[in-house]
This record gives structure tokens, C-alpha cells and sequence, in this order.
């Protein structure tokens, strides 16, 4: 039987203590981990908030592509988005009053499309512009603008949806409807001529201008008139 020496025993007893230490310090590491664990896991979260008065994108180039904040040549607040040559093309806004906006403009800036809750819906041409609102919150109504600032046409519905043309000086020419009443109806007329400068219109007498009209009752009645002064031509 081989027999034991103390230092051999003294080198066994060593090593275990030494085992045992880590041991010792890997659960109280454990332990600290799971306290931690367990605190963090109770502490309410705390609400992250980034104050700026302005908040600027730049591309890789260092160009400004979007601002958050106030922009525009009217200060208004909202968000601003530029192209590559620094040309503001979309903005969602609030002006000065509070009223919000959405505009989209082209390659120079001029306005294509402009959306407001008072102002409705504008689309911009080369040629003029189409105007969708709604009048006094009830009556939807679509207007076609030439580049003059002109209406040409409007459709609107109130009672019943009637289609108006007008000439270049703003005059009604031809009505068209379908009538609350069942009627179909055109009317064509003149354009009134302007008065001389100087003189006072007496608007207790209206004057009737030369006009055509073509009914249809919705029992199929139908009707024809001219008048040019006076009824010159009726049927039936």
C-alpha cells in the first residue's frame, strides 16, 4: 500500500480550497446577477423625450433633404421636404393661424397640388387649375379655372347636380341640370353686354337677356323655348 506524504496531502487540501473559493465567487455573482434581474424587471420605464426647436436630414453629400420644424416663406411649422437642388417640392404644415396644409410642388417650386380644410383641394396646370371643395361645408362642388384665374365650368349639387360653362369674362353661358323635380333642363345665354361708364343700372328692372331652353318633365313632357325680348318660339 502506497503510502501518503504531507505534501502531497498539503497540495490535495490547497486545491480543493481553491475550488471551493471560485465556487464561491461564482454564486455570488449569480446571486448579484438575479437581484439585479429581478430590480430592473420591477423599476418602472422612463419616458425618452428629444427637445429641439429644429430638426434637420442631410443626405451623404451634406445636402438638406428634410427639416422638421419651421420653414417656408410663410414660418410655418410642420415637415419640409427639399430635392437634390435644395427646391422645397412636399410640406405637411400648420400656418400661423393653426390651419394645417398639404402642398406638393414641381422641379421649381411652383405649387401642383395644395390641400387645406377652408381652401379644399387645388390641382395646378400649365393651363389653369381644378378646384374641389365643398361650399359651406355642404354643397361638394368642382370648379375648372383656365390661367387667368377665370372659371370656366362648375359642377355643383345641392338640391340637384347642375353643370355650368362660362366665357372668358366670367359669364354663365349654358346651365344643364336634372332637377329636383324630375326635370332635365338646358339653358343657353347671351352674354350681357357691359354698361356705359358713367351710367346707373336701375336694378328694380331687370333686363332679360336672349335665351334657349330645352326641358324634359319626368313624365316625358317636353318643351322648347327662344326668347330674344319677348317669347318669339315655345313648343308645346
Amino acid at each position: 500500500m502506497t503510502e501518503t506524504t504531507p505534501d502531497v496531502l498539503v497540495q490535495r487540501i490547497e486545491r480543493l480550497e481553491r475550488e471551493n473559493r471560485r465556487f464561491k465567487r461564482a454564486g455570488a455573482a449569480l446571486a448579484l446577477g438575479l437581484v439585479a434581474v429581478l430590480v430592473m424587471g420591477q423599476a418602472p420605464g422612463r419616458a425618452r423625450t428629444l427637445e429641439a426647436e429644429k430638426l434637420v436630414l442631410k443626405d451623404r453629400s451634406g445636402k438638406i433633404r428634410a427639416v422638421l420644424g419651421e420653414g417656408g416663406e410663410e414660418r410655418e411649422h410642420g415637415l419640409f421636404l427639399y430635392d437634390g437642388k435644395r427646391v422645397p417640392r412636399a410640406w405637411l404644415a400648420l400656418d400661423l393661424a393653426g390651419s394645417p396644409g398639404l402642398r406638393m410642388a414641381s422641379e421649381i417650386g411652383a405649387d401642383r397640388v395644395r390641400l387645406e380644410p377652408d381652401g379644399g383641394l387645388n390641382l395646378y396646370g400649365t393651363a389653369g387649375r381644378i378646384y374641389l371643395s365643398v361650399k359651406y361645408g355642404t354643397e361638394p362642388s368642382l370648379d375648372l379655372i383656365d390661367k387667368d384665374g377665370w372659371t370656366r365650368a362648375v359642377l355643383h349639387l345641392n338640391s340637384a347636380p347642375i353643370l355650368r360653362l362660362l366665357d372668358q369674362r366670367g359669364h354663365a353661358r349654358l346651365w344643364m341640370g336634372a332637377m329636383g323635380d324630375g326635370k332635365a333642363q338646358i339653358y343657353l345665354g347671351a352674354r350681357p353686354e357691359p354698361s356705359p361708364p358713367g351710367q346707373v343700372v336701375d336694378m328694380s328692372k331687370p333686363r332679360i337677356l336672349p335665351y334657349a331652353t330645352l326641358e324634359v318633365d319626368a313624365d316625358g313632357t317636353m318643351g322648347l323655348q327662344f326668347r330674344r325680348g319677348g317669347t318669339i318660339w315655345k313648343a308645346p
